[in-house]
């Protein structure tokens, strides 16, 4: 009898932890776009959900690990099947609307280099990343280890060798074999991820967001154990529900990155019922227990003013700084102080050239405009006390990819220092009426920066595109763009199209100098992503002086050995050697 009690509880329990499937059935693959308009599933574990009240605009957490091993999931590749109708992700949603940026800027003498310079981009590997899986825009990130590749869209996780072999593919809701995050307890809506490789500590690190109409939302959290993702993950779902003055909000469009100590989030904070504006908000996540599984703890902090900041992700001993645009002729750098204890923001100014919100692109085929956002920042990364990042703004007609230098000169560490704008660049076809927009930077131990981004006009398909720079080059300059993938198409229908929302940039860990991009394209069953690899020849005119001379020789001896990503390793195998002497000689002046 006892037995039979034992067994009714726990058939109890199962069916109050089982989602509402007469409000979400349960299917293999993406949700049309009639389920997606008249699904709203409650979320069956609303406790776990429960609301950080701050205080001070700041709150405590911690979450606990599931530890789960992605070879044993029953299939390791689960693929959309051809011909699923997109839906758009912001069905699911409650109205939401950052607010318009201030406009109100003092006007500056400050101007966006247009201008080119011959730093020529080297494409070199060329492979299909996740495509179409029912989910509209893709949002498309990816990540780079030593011998891996992470991706993420909207809304699937794929692992793949660096020559393009998928080994793992799978849902990140609860329709995969299970979903990447189902085993956590993600049911049927994770959307807007993005994927980071910690090159700190070497592992990968995935976020995704949750939302029920019930007034539940989650950011789940992923942290493979080593560099190979193949394998044991430590999986956190921690609520996302932030209460201010009484009122809860959930958290939208997230932004992701390290640094020796922390794993950060941001996000937009928007009430249930889609009447109101929260503000920004940053998740500060203390590494030293995520890396082996312990429990997470992890604090909040509100960010009243200002919204869509972006984490620069930050390389070494530099530490991770969050970004926003403040007005038309400012960018807002925050640190946080204290991020995982008492919270607290410190903020600086940095004064930009004027910009604004940049138009829809056209694109061929088609009477429908890419929607370019609204001028937000897209992405950024710190590097040798350097921040360097990136949107898009307004050319006149058409958007244009704008990105800035910004040298911190040591804050935050020297809390009274003011950083500064070192330089800035817009990516300007010469073609007046081409867009580019969706940019994302990365820069490499040599300095060279280089910049993935969209482009697209009504004479050509979307393409994928990057330009890049070395550190010797003229300021604000960037190479010729070249393309790394294209569209075959455009999206069909009138009016606004979704497109990307986010593109991404990084640098293989293995060698710190080759570039990995990936960003949407669309054939004729739907959108899809392309994931490349490029490099950016260097210059025998080592000291950037404008000739090859005596001086580039002495620089290029000081290099010689094994030198990985060196100035000076103009053949790109990894090591300054006589072959580099030999390529410097030709160019002699």
């Amino acid at each position: 009898m006892i037995r039979l009690l034992a067994v009714i509880a726990a058939m109890a329990t199962a069916m109050a932890l089982a989602p509402d499937w007469a409000a979400a059935p349960r299917m293999a693959g993406p949700i049309p776009p009639d389920r997606v308009v008249k699904m709203r599933i409650n979320d069956p574990r609303p406790w776990e959900a429960v609301p950080m009240k701050l205080q001070d605009d700041a709150g405590r957490g911690e979450c606990v690990a599931s530890i789960i091993d992605t070879r044993s999931f029953r299939q390791q590749i689960v693929e959309p099947a051809p011909g699923d109708i997109q839906a758009r992700k912001g069905r699911m949603l409650a109205p939401h609307r950052t607010p318009a940026a201030r406009e109100d800027g003092e006007p500056n003498d400050l101007v966006a280099v247009e201008e080119v310079n011959p730093t020529e981009t080297r494409p070199d590997a060329l492979f299909a990343g996740i495509s179409n899986t029912g989910w509209d825009p893709p949002d498309c990130t990816v990540a780079v280890g030593p011998n891996h590749i992470v991706s993420t869209v909207n809304t699937s996780i794929a692992f793949f060798s660096k020559t393009g072999t998928k080994t793992f593919q799978q849902p990140l809701d609860n329709s995969g074999t299970p979903g990447f995050f189902e085993p956590q307890g993600a049911l049927n809506f994770v959307f807007d991820p993005k994927v980071i490789y910690d090159r700190i500590a070497g592992r990968f690190v995935v976020v995704a967001l949750e939302y029920y109409s019930s007034g539940t939302a989650y950011v789940d959290i992923a942290v493979s154990d080593d560099s190979d993702p193949n394998g044991t993950w430590y999986k956190y779902r921690t609520s996302s529900v932030v209460n201010i003055g009484g009122t809860n909000y959930w958290v939208d469009y997230p932004g992701l990155g390290v640094d020796a100590n922390g794993i950060y989030i941001t996000g937009n904070l928007f009430d249930f019922a889609g009447t109101s504006f929260g503000g920004g908000w940053v998740r500060s996540v203390q590494k030293s227990t995520v890396l082996s599984g312990g429990t997470a703890t992890y604090a909040d902090l509100r960010l009243a003013s200002g919204s869509s900041y972006q984490v620069a992700d930050a390389w070494g001993g530099d530490r991770a700084v969050l970004v926003h645009r403040g007005t038309n002729v400012s960018l807002i750098l925050t640190a946080i102080n204290n991020p995982f204890t008492t919270p607290s923001a410190i903020t600086r100014t940095v004064t930009v050239p004027s910009n604004s919100a940049p138009p829809d692109a056209g694109a061929r085929g088609t009477s429908a405009l890419l929607d370019t956002l609204d001028g937000r920042i897209m992405n950024a990364v710190v590097r040798d006390g350097k921040l360097y990042t990136c949107h898009a703004v307004s050319g006149s007609t058409r958007a244009l990819a704008r990105w800035y230098q910004v040298n911190l000169n040591s804050w935050p560490n020297t809390s009274t220092n003011a950083p500064s704008l070192a330089m800035s660049g817009s990516i300007s076809p010469s073609s007046t009426t081409e867009s580019t927009f969706f940019p994302a930077i990365a820069v490499n131990a040599r300095g060279d920066v280089a910049v993935v981004h969209a482009a697209s006009s009504t004479a050509i398909y979307p393409e994928v595109r990057a330009a890049s720079r070395r550190a010797t080059d003229a300021s604000g300059t960037l190479g010729t763009p070249v393309t790394l993938a294209s569209a075959t198409s455009s999206p069909g229908g009138s009016g606004t199209s979704r497109w990307g929302d986010y593109f991404a940039c990084a640098v293989d860990p293995v060698n710190e100098c080759t570039f990995w991009g990936i960003g949407e394209t669309r054939n004729g069953s739907g959108w899809t992503t392309a994931i490349n690899s490029f490099t950016v020849t260097p210059s025998a005119d080592l000291d950037g002086d404008g000739v090859v001379n005596a001086g580039d020789i002495g620089l290029l001896l000081l290099q010689f050995g094994d030198c990985a990503c060196c100035s000076g390793d103009l053949d790109q195998n990894g090591i300054v050697d006589s072959g580099d002497l030999s390529l410097l000689l030709l160019q002699f002046a």
